[in-house]
């Protein structure tokens, strides 16, 4: 059987002979005594070769791994797959690391990120509805429906970005971010009353003027969200695990709208719901 090893493997093969030679199998042939992960999950912006390494490895290969920078983590709730020859590359300046090390053809890195707590929702809304002198708290009763996306901070402060009042579903929808944009995107919660207070907060909603408090925007039955032709963040979800790509509108849509968006890389076409500005979920 042959192999055929990329471009960057065999440099490192060749800088390193007497690395691959000092310890053997008896045939002189050098075996590497310490294989990478092919699958891990970070909670940090920066992936490191120390983040690959299993849990017995050996401290000192341990201490010079936490040097080596492979790339930046995926965005929260994604993956990222990197295959040899990346790290390879990486290892170039690195023979006596290399050395030590047997590579899988690829390892998946995804970012667990850190969970977003219902009570951190509950607080944004209420805090937005005293700011605005309305309603004040959410009352208890209320029920919270969302999928929860992944943080790159713990417990990180919310913002609310404007509230409607959704007919399909009979609930109130809100649309909330982190107050540091890079901490998370934009997703939506809809919030259901039991009677008598769904109808009293559908009336009270629908009438307030509250669903474009900063002028950005976001009525159901208004405001664009994803404008055609502009450039969007497309969460792909199949269960198990999220995934974001960038993508190209083919139409424009307002919340919770279903349009058709374009994958460049992939040249893919998904149907998406627009769930944010520029953001958009569609399911595996």
């Amino acid at each position: 059987m042959r192999y055929i090893l990329p471009g960057a493997l065999w440099m490192l093969l060749a800088a390193t002979p007497l690395a691959w030679c000092a310890g053997n199998d008896g045939a002189g042939i050098h075996q590497p005594t310490v294989r990478l992960r092919d699958a891990v999950e970070v909670k940090k912006d920066q992936l490191w070769l120390s983040d690959l390494l299993p849990i017995d490895a050996p401290s000192t290969l341990r201490k010079s791994a936490s040097t080596i920078e492979l790339c930046h983590s995926p965005q929260p709730g994604s993956a990222r797959t990197l295959d040899a020859e990346q790290i390879a590359i990486k290892l170039a300046a690195q023979p006596e690391v290399f050395s030590q090390l047997a590579i899988p053809p690829r390892i998946t890195v995804r970012y667990s990120g850190w969970p977003i707590a219902e009570e951190a929702v509950r607080t944004a809304i209420s805090s937005f509805l005293r700011a605005q002198r309305w309603r004040g708290e959410l009352p208890d009763a209320a029920r919270l429906e969302w999928r929860p996306p992944a943080a790159i901070e713990e417990h990180p402060t919310l913002q609310v970005m404007g509230l409607d009042w959704d007919n399909r579903q009979q609930s109130v929808q809100v649309l909330l971010r982190c107050s540091k944009r890079a901490s998370c995107g934009s997703f939506l919660v809809h919030v259901f009353f039991p009677a008598p207070l769904g109808e009293e907060w559908r009336k009270q909603v629908a009438g307030s003027g509250l669903n474009s408090p900063s002028g950005e925007l976001t009525s159901a039955t208004g405001a664009v969200l994803a404008e055609r032709g502009k450039p969007a963040t497309l969460i792909l979800d199949d269960g198990n695990m999220r995934i974001s790509v960038r993508v190209i509108c083919l139409q424009a849509g307002a919340l919770n709208q279903q349009i058709r968006v374009f994958e460049a890389q992939g040249r893919r076409v998904f149907h998406a719901e627009v769930v944010g500005l520029g953001l958009l979920h569609a399911s595996l």
